[in-house]
């Protein structure tokens, strides 16, 4: 028996016993596709269907591949989502630790994918795909995200979301401090303006030297001073520069702490990209 075979076959079982298609061959497809993704560690569906245990041709698997992805009636969501909650509920026993991130993939397009950290992993968990160059993206599109991952969390779950200054929007962090039993750690540019007591500057205008930390409580976050948050800022001697943080925590020490954990998910998107999957091609 060959090691596809054994890929294919375990994989078939679980799928088996975890979802329901209206189809059959459905599901055959679709532990076909897994198993030439884990065994030719790459996204594209020629390389995938060169690793299939079957006497057809890699042509034909192509394409029957390309018609499974193309089904509209087939819901990715349906598919995955009970994975993913069975992850959630696994890792709840301790707050959930998020992270928001982005990434190109494919022609034209980005990912915006909610990850858990595990480890020394991020585990995608919920993901919108959508036209667009890497860079900054809507405070819309950064809650869709979060909608879809809220419906997977287990109850009364402790959530700690962090991300990196692309995903500062004051419309996210809105949205977060609404939730009850859910917290963010977000950094942020010191180019932006925020309001404290009556002062009004830029983060970058507070004193900062390398090996030291500050935090302010209750500082308005942007000119505006719509939302009321943490302000930290985080010179570590082991960093070039500084780190400017928000966050609706009120213990800044940890949320410098819980910030470089953020920092493994470069580990998910080099095994994604790069030094995997290929996903940017």
């Amino acid at each position: 028996m060959t090691d596809q075979y054994k890929v294919y076959t375990k994989v078939l079982k679980v799928l088996k016993e975890t979802i329901k298609l209206s189809h059959s061959g459905h599901v055959l497809t679709l532990a076909m596709m897994i198993a030439g993704l884990v065994t030719s560690r790459k996204a594209q569906l020629p390389a995938v269907s060169a690793e299939i245990a079957t006497d057809a041709k890699d042509s034909s698997v192509e394409m029957r591949f390309r018609r499974w992805v193309k089904n509209a009636s087939i819901d990715a969501d349906v598919i995955y989502m009970p994975f993913a909650k069975q992850i959630l509920q696994a890792l709840s026993d301790e707050p959930l630790r998020l992270v928001l991130d982005g990434s190109q993939i494919g022609r034209g397009c980005m990912v915006l994918m909610v990850s858990v950290l595990y480890q020394k992993r991020a585990l995608p968990l919920a993901w919108i795909v959508y036209k667009g160059k890497k860079g900054h993206t809507t405070g819309q599109r950064h809650v869709e995200a979060l909608t879809k991952i809220e419906l997977l969390l287990p109850a009364n779950c402790q959530v700690l979301l962090l991300g990196d200054a692309e995903y500062d929007t004051t419309e996210m962090q809105q949205w977060v401090q609404k939730k009850d039993n859910w917290d963010y750690v977000l950094r942020t540019s010191p180019q932006i303006y925020v309001q404290d007591g009556s002062k009004s500057q830029p983060i970058g205008d507070y004193p900062l030297q390398q090996g030291e930390f500050f935090q302010r409580h209750e500082v308005g976050f942007t000119q505006e001073a719509s939302i009321s948050v943490t302000l930290v800022g985080w010179w570590s001697i082991r960093y070039d520069g500084p780190l400017y943080l928000v966050t609706s925590l009120s213990n800044g020490y940890q949320a410098c702490k819980y910030y470089r954990r953020r920092f493994q998910i470069e580990t998910f998107f080099s095994d994604q990209k790069s030094r995997g999957f290929h996903i940017s091609r």
